[in-house]
């Protein structure tokens, strides 16, 4: 209701017209301003769009995203970030990191160095003021 469309009728007759809807208008714009963008719209609100002009891809509505691949899924950017709950079965770092705030490990060995953090000895131990010998 309230859309443009357009009539196209052979031969000038009403009984051979149709109708194109989806013209754009103040009340009804375009969903995006540029010629260039790739923009789907679902009916559950979810869009999908892409600006050739900035190489910003946007999903944005959706409930669930998968993604499954037989070998492998390759990030390559400078920075990956994920702004609440990061999950993973394993994960390994191969050149350094940081971590900060609270940290909880439990249901297994936490080794760092070579050291058993949560269960290890130490030798040399003396009452008083004296250091230990290093972790066994």
């Amino acid at each position: 209701m309230g859309e443009q469309v357009l009539v196209l009728c052979l031969g000038g007759e009403l009984d051979t017209g149709f109708v194109l809807p989806g013209i754009f208008s103040d009340d009804n714009p375009a969903p995006s301003a540029s010629a260039d963008a790739l923009h789907w719209s679902f009916p559950d609100g979810a869009v999908i769009e892409y600006e050739p002009d900035t190489g910003a891809l946007k999903a944005t509505g959706i409930q669930t995203a998968t993604i499954e691949a037989a070998v492998k899924i390759l990030l390559s950017t400078p920075e990956v970030e994920c702004s609440a709950h990061l999950k993973a079965k394993t994960f390994e770092f191969s050149e350094g990191g940081k971590m900060t705030g609270n940290v909880e490990h439990s249901g297994g060995k936490f080794d760092s160095n070579g050291v058993v953090v949560d269960d290890h000895d130490h030798g040399g131990v003396l009452r008083g003021g004296s250091r230990t010998d290093g972790p066994e």
